[in-house]
C-alpha cells in the first residue's frame, strides 16, 4: 500500500514565487502574503523586490513629472506662433499698404502729368493772350494817333469857322452900308421926282438885297455857332475818348506786365513740376522694389509660420509621449505618496491647461468629454475619494475644489469658441483658464502645506 507523496517545500515554494512573479509582471504588483510560502524569507524577499521596485518606479515618476514641468510647459510655443502670426499680420499690412502706396503714387504720376500738360499748356496760352494783347496795344496805339488826328483837325476846323464868324461879321457891315446908302438914294430920289424914279427903284432893290444879306449872314452866324458848339461837343468826346485810350492802353500794359510776370511764375511752377515728377518716378521705382521685397519677406514669413507650427507640433508631440509614459507609469507600476500626487497633480493640470491651447491651434483635437470632465480627471477623483477631516475641512481643501472647477469652465468656454471658429474669444478663454490654473497652484500648495501638518510628512526624494 503507497502512500502519500511526500512534498518538497522547495518545489512548493518555487510554484508560488514563479506565481507571484508572473502577476507582477502582468502589472499586478502588489506585495504577497509571506505565509503562502513554506519559507517566509522566501515571501519577505519577493516583497522586498517589489518594495524597491516601487520605489525605483516611485523615483522615476517623479522625474518623469519634474521633466513634464519643462516639457509640457507650451509658453514657448505659444509666444512663438502668436509672434510669427501677429508679424505675419504686420507684413501682410505692409505689403498691402505698399500696393496702396503704388497705386497712389501711380495716381499721382497720372495728376501730375496732367499738370505738367495743363502748365505747359498754360504756358502756351499764356505767351499767345500776351502777343495778342501786344498786337491790342499796338491797335489802340494808332487809333490814339488817329483820334489825335482828328482833334487836330477839328481845332482846325474849328479855327476855320470862327474866322467865317468874322467874315460874316464883315459882310453884315457891308450889308448894313449897303441899307444905309439904299436908304439915301430912296430919299434922294424922292427928291429928283420923276426923273428919279429909276434910281429909285434901285435903290429899293439895294435895300432888299441888304436885308436878305443881313438875314443869311444872321443864319449863317446861328449855324456856325451850332457848329461850334458841336464841335466843342465833339472835341470833348475826342479828348474823352482819347483819355479811355490811353488808360487802356496802360491798362493792357499793365496786363502785359502782369502776364509777364505770371509766365515767369509759371515757369518755376513748370520747373518744380518737372523736378517733383522726376522725384515721384524715383519714388515709385523704390515702391517697386520696396514691393519685391514685401512678396520675398512675406513669402519668408508664411515659411517660417509653417516651420514654427511644425516646430510647436513637433514638441506636443513629444510632450504627448513623455507624459503618457509617466502617466502609464503612475498609474500601474509606481505607488505615489499622497504629497506625490499633489505634485502629479499640478502637472497634470499644467499639461491640461496647455492642451487647450494645443487644441485652439490644431496640434491635436480634443473632444468635449475630454475637457468637461473635473469629477473624472485625477485629481477629481482624488478630492472625491478624500476622508480625512483635517484635510477636507481647510480652506485650502476647499480652494483646489473651485479653482480646479473654474479651470475646467474655461477650458470649456475656450473649446467651444474654438469649435465656433472664433480665434480671438477662444485665445481670451484661455487666458482665463491659465489664470485659473496658477490659482489652482496656489490652493495646492496650501493644501500641501495643511498634509503636512496632519501627518503626511512622506514624499519621493528625486535627487537621490
Amino acid at each position: 500500500m503507497f502512500g502519500k507523496p511526500k512534498i518538497n517545500p522547495y518545489e512548493e515554494d518555487l510554484k508560488q514565487l514563479i506565481a507571484c512573479m508572473k502577476e507582477a509582471t502582468s502589472g499586478k504588483n502588489a506585495p504577497v502574503d509571506v505565509s503562502l510560502f513554506h519559507d517566509a524569507q522566501v515571501g519577505e524577499a519577493f516583497n522586498a523586490l517589489i518594495r524597491s521596485n516601487f520605489t525605483s518606479n516611485n523615483v522615476f515618476v517623479m522625474r518623469m513629472n519634474d521633466a513634464m514641468k519643462e516639457i509640457g510647459d507650451s509658453s514657448v510655443v505659444k509666444n512663438m506662433i502668436e509672434e510669427v502670426n501677429s508679424q505675419a499680420g504686420v507684413v501682410g499690412s505692409i505689403h498691402s499698404s505698399g500696393e496702396d502706396l503704388e497705386r497712389s503714387i501711380t495716381n499721382v504720376q497720372y495728376a501730375v502729368q496732367n499738370i505738367q500738360k495743363n502748365s505747359r499748356d498754360l504756358t502756351t496760352t499764356t505767351q499767345d493772350c500776351a502777343s495778342e494783347i501786344n498786337e491790342s496795344i499796338l491797335t489802340i496805339e494808332e487809333s490814339s494817333r488817329e483820334v489825335n488826328e482828328i482833334n487836330t483837325k477839328l481845332l482846325d476846323f474849328r479855327e476855320n469857322a470862327a474866322n467865317i464868324t468874322k467874315i460874316i461879321d464883315q459882310i453884315k457891315d457891308l450889308a448894313d452900308n449897303s441899307s444905309l446908302l439904299a436908304l439915301n438914294a430912296s430919299i434922294e430920289a424922292a427928291r429928283a421926282g420923276e426923273a428919279g424914279r429909276g434910281f429909285a427903284i434901285v435903290a429899293q432893290q439895294m435895300g432888299e438885297l441888304s436885308k436878305n444879306t443881313t438875314g443869311c449872314a444872321d443864319s449863317v452866324v446861328n449855324y456856325i455857332n451850332e457848329l461850334l458848339s458841336n464841335l466843342d461837343i465833339l472835341a470833348g468826346s475826342v479828348k474823352e475818348t482819347t483819355r479811355h485810350l490811353q488808360q487802356g492802353t496802360d491798362n493792357v500794359s499793365q496786363s502785359v506786365k502782369n502776364m509777364d510776370k505770371m509766365a515767369a511764375k509759371i515757369d518755376d511752377m513748370n520747373a518744380n513740376v518737372d523736378a517733383i515728377f522726376e522725384e515721384i518716378n524715383t519714388q515709385s521705382a523704390l515702391t517697386e522694389e520696396f514691393i519685391a521685397l514685401g512678396n520675398t519677406v512675406a513669402g519668408g514669413f508664411d515659411r517660417l509660420n509653417a516651420e514654427c507650427f511644425t516646430t510647436g507640433e513637433h514638441l506636443f508631440k513629444i510632450s504627448r509621449r513623455v507624459d503618457g509614459v509617466r502617466s502609464d507609469m503612475a498609474r500601474g507600476r509606481a505607488e505615489l505618496l499622497p504629497l506625490d500626487w499633489i505634485t502629479v497633480f499640478e502637472v497634470d493640470h499644467l499639461i491640461f491647461t496647455w492642451r487647450q491651447y494645443n487644441n485652439l491651434v490644431g496640434f491635436e483635437h480634443l473632444k468635449i468629454e475630454q475637457v468637461n470632465n473635473p469629477k473624472g480627471c485625477k485629481l477629481g477623483k482624488w478630492l472625491a475619494a478624500q476622508t480625512d477631516k483635517r484635510i477636507t475641512g481647510s480652506a485650502a481643501f476647499k480652494q483646489t475644489y473651485d479653482r480646479h472647477n473654474d479651470l475646467h469652465r474655461h477650458a470649456v468656454n475656450c473649446f467651444n469658441a474654438s469649435a465656433k471658429g472664433d480665434r480671438e474669444e477662444a485665445l481670451a478663454h484661455f487666458e482665463r483658464a491659465y489664470d485659473s490654473y496658477k490659482q489652482l497652484m496656489g490652493a495646492l500648495g496650501d493644501l500641501r502645506r495643511v498634509m503636512r501638518s496632519a501627518g503626511y510628512t512622506e514624499e519621493t526624494n528625486i535627487s537621490k
